[in-house]
């Protein structure tokens, strides 16, 4: 659809059209670029007159954009940040039929167009601060500004930095709580997809000999799993300002049972990343850069302590969130045969301030058609 409004002028239309049947999650045509099988996004732009008409040929462009926008407050001032960068674009001037060189003849003018993504390039990320899209445009200049015609359309690219078969290694994080209880865990590898479900292994040793704890058992009160997203947004264009948030994607308790015994245990958990409208890949640009980390999080006690001695036992493990490859979607459908034991709860962590420590010893399209035009989305950091 144009910006035009055609309830006024509907002797008029422009569209684009793109040729993909599949839908991304915001709706939009949707296309896979894989190391191996670059995207060629291809469809057709469409301008019908059923009258002559006043304006000059179409300038057709796509560009695919990554923005930092935002405004701050300061005192009585609002200061406006926004910074755009180009990491691939293309033209195309579309001639159309004429009586003379100021008018548009009546009748129907299709232009087809295909274009090959670049190696490299992120996967489509909405969010209310900062951005990447695939754009394409349409635009017929007329006398008046306000009279131009224009087509903006959205494609949504799922860019994956997987390798089909690729193998990874396992990625183990250790670590040694307040002294006296090392535990260790494991990931498949340090990069998943949007939607994947993962296996997360945790493995508890014995408190160590050293401990005033030694031999005691060890008794999980509560658990959780936590995604954590940190972007960063940046404007050089006002003194080098930098913008930082964060946003909890999701936070999944862990209602399963947990062993207790003095002798050490190893658990697995299933953690099931959301999709990419909730979790945004990874992306390093200059205007927006995004991050994420996977967080355990417990409380634990001693089989000789009461639950109100229980205290905060926290892994982090930094992740790197990429989109879902081609065949990875046809697999999305849980393979468990019940759904994980978990549900989103609202928590916060922001304040990270460690629990005090245990005593010890001094030793993360139906067909060709038109798709809507300069869509808000529902967006979120």
């Amino acid at each position: 659809m144009a910006i035009l409004d055609f309830s006024k002028d509907s002797s008029k239309s422009i569209a684009i059209h793109f040729h993909t049947k599949e839908l991304g999650p915001e709706g939009q045509p949707l296309y896979y670029h894989t190391p191996e099988n670059p995207a060629v996004i291809k469809g057709h732009v469409e301008f019908r007159t059923v009258k002559e008409t006043k304006g000059g040929d179409i300038n057709f462009t796509f560009e695919a954009r990554v923005q930092a926008k935002w405004t701050e407050q300061h005192g009585k001032a609002t200061i406006s940040f926004d910074h755009l960068k180009k990491l691939q674009e293309k033209s195309w001037e579309i001639k159309l039929n004429r009586t003379n060189p100021k008018t548009i003849s009546p009748g129907v003018t299709r232009f087809d167009f295909d274009i090959q993504l670049d190696p490299g390039l992120p996967s489509s990320i909405e969010g209310t601060r900062g951005w990447f899209h695939y754009r394409f445009k349409a635009h017929i200049k007329r006398s008046f500004p306000h009279r131009d015609m224009a087509a903006k359309e959205l494609v949504w690219v799922y860019s994956s930095s997987l390798h089909a078969g690729q193998q990874h290694e396992p990625k183990i994080y250790k670590h040694l709580w307040n002294d006296i209880l090392p535990v260790t865990c494991t990931l498949p590898a340090d990069i998943f997809y949007q939607g994947q479900i993962v296996p997360l292994t945790v493995q508890f040793e014995p408190f160590l000999d050293n401990s005033i704890h030694h031999g005691q058992e060890l008794v999980v009160v509560s658990a959780f799993i936590k995604m954590k997203q940190y972007t960063k947004l940046t404007d050089p264009k006002v003194f080098g300002k930098v913008r930082n948030d964060k946003k909890t994607v999701f936070s999944l308790p862990v209602t399963e049972d947990w062993p207790q015994t003095n002798q050490g245990f190893t658990k697995t958990i299933m953690v099931e990343l959301p999709g990419a409208k909730q979790l945004a890949c990874a992306i390093e640009s200059e205007p927006v850069t995004k991050r994420h980390t996977l967080k355990l999080i417990m409380q634990v006690r001693t089989n000789t302590s009461s639950e109100k001695e229980a205290k905060e036992l926290r892994v982090e493990m930094d992740v790197k969130i990429t989109a879902p490859r081609p065949e990875h979607i046809k697999d999305m459908a849980p393979a468990h045969s019940a759904p994980p034991p978990y549900q989103t709860i609202d928590t916060d962590d922001e304040d990270d301030a460690m629990p005090p420590e245990f005593s010890h010893s001094s030793s993360e399209n139906k067909g060709y058609g038109d798709h809507t035009t300069d869509t808000k989305h529902p967006q979120g950091l």
